[in-house]
C-alpha cells in the first residue's frame, strides 16, 4: 500500500511539473533575456561598441530577432543601430533603424541619450519611410479608387442589361403580311393593313354611313314606286319621291368617292411584308429588378 501511494505521488509531480515547466522556462527565459539587454547596453555605455554591436545583434539584430518582448526588442534595435553607426558600419545603422521604424512608425529618438550624427541618421531613414509609406497608401487609394470605378461601372452595366432585358422581355415582334388585293377592299381596310388606323376608321365610319343612307334612300323609294296616290297627296308623294332619289345618288355618289379616294391611298402608300412590336405580360422571373445592397465589403448587386 504504501508502494502504491508513493507511486502515485510521484505520477502527481510528474504532471505538475509538465504543466509549470513551460511557465518557469518562460519566466527564466525572460529573466536571461533582460540580463543580456543590460550587459549590451552596459558595453554601450562603456563605448565598447564592438562588443555592444555583437550582443544587441544576438538580441534583435536581423528581421527574425531572438527577443519577444517588444519595448526590449525596440531598445535594442535602437542601441544596435547606434553601435554600428559608431563602428562606421553606415548600411547596417541605416537598415537596423529601418527594421525598428518599421515595427513602430511613430518612434521616436531620444535627443538627450544619443548624439547629433544618430539623431541625423535616424531622422533620414524615418523621413525616407514615412515617404515610401505615403507613395504606397497613394498607390492603395487609387488601387480602391480604380476597383470602386469597375465595380461601378458593371453594376451600372448590369442594370442597363437588366432594363433592355426587361424592355425585350414586355415587347414582341410579329410578322405581318401585307397584301395589294386587301388594299383594294374599301372602309379602310387598306389603311389599316398599311398601319394607318386612324385614317382607316375614318373611312370606315364615313363609308357606312353614306351606304347606309343610300340604302335607306333607295328602299324609300322603291317603296314609293308602283303606288298611284290622291290628288291631295300627290304633291308630297312627288317631292318624297324626289327627295328619296336624290339623297340615294347623293350619298351612293360620296360613297364611291371616299371608297375610291381610300383605295388610291392604300395602294400609293402601300408597303410590303413589315414586323410590328406588341406589348405581352412581363414573366414573373424579371418582375423583381436587382437592387443595390450595403455590405461590410461594399455595393452588391442582388437579383
Amino acid at each position: 500500500m504504501q508502494l502504491l501511494g508513493g507511486r502515485r505521488v510521484r505520477v502527481l509531480l510528474r504532471a505538475l511539473l509538465c504543466v509549470l515547466w513551460p511557465c518557469l522556462f518562460v519566466q527564466v527565459a525572460r529573466a536571461n533575456d533582460f540580463e543580456d539587454f543590460e550587459a549590451a547596453r552596459s558595453a554601450y555605455e562603456s563605448a565598447d561598441y564592438a562588443v555592444a554591436a555583437q550582443r544587441f545583434a544576438k538580441l534583435g539584430g536581423g528581421d527574425t530577432p531572438a527577443l519577444t518582448n517588444r519595448s526590449l526588442l525596440l531598445e535594442a534595435k535602437k542601441y544596435l543601430g547606434a553601435s554600428y553607426l559608431f563602428l562606421g558600419k553606415l548600411q547596417l545603422a541605416e537598415a537596423e533603424f529601418e527594421r525598428l521604424l518599421r515595427l513602430d512608425p511613430q518612434y521616436i529618438l531620444d535627443p538627450l541619450s544619443f548624439p547629433e550624427e544618430v539623431q541625423r541618421l535616424f531622422t533620414r531613414v524615418k523621413v525616407r519611410l514615412d515617404s515610401e509609406r505615403r507613395v504606397a497608401e497613394e498607390e492603395q487609394r487609387r488601387e480602391q479608387d480604380r476597383l470602386s470605378r469597375k465595380e461601378t461601372e458593371r453594376i451600372t452595366g448590369e442594370q442597363q442589361r437588366w432594363a433592355r432585358l426587361t424592355a425585350l422581355a414586355q415587347e414582341e415582334r410579329v410578322w405581318q403580311q401585307r397584301s395589294r388585293w386587301i388594299a383594294l377592299m374599301p372602309f379602310g381596310i387598306g389603311q389599316v393593313q398599311n398601319g394607318h388606323g386612324s385614317l382607316g376608321a375614318i373611312l370606315a365610319v364615313s363609308e357606312v354611313s353614306l351606304l347606309l343612307v343610300s340604302l335607306v334612300s333607295w328602299g324609300v323609294h322603291e317603296n314609293l314606286r308602283g303606288q298611284n296616290p290622291v290628288a291631295e297627296e300627290r304633291d308630297e308623294y312627288n317631292l318624297t319621291e324626289r327627295v328619296s332619289r336624290y339623297t340615294n345618288q347623293v350619298s351612293l355618289g360620296l360613297f364611291s368617292v371616299i371608297a375610291i379616294t381610300g383605295i388610291i391611298d392604300a395602294q400609293v402608300r402601300f408597303e410590303g411584308d413589315a414586323a410590328r412590336t406588341r406589348k405581352r405580360v412581363l414573366p414573373p422571373e424579371l418582375r423583381d429588378p436587382p437592387r443595390l445592397t450595403l455590405s461590410p465589403t461594399g455595393v452588391l448587386l442582388r437579383f
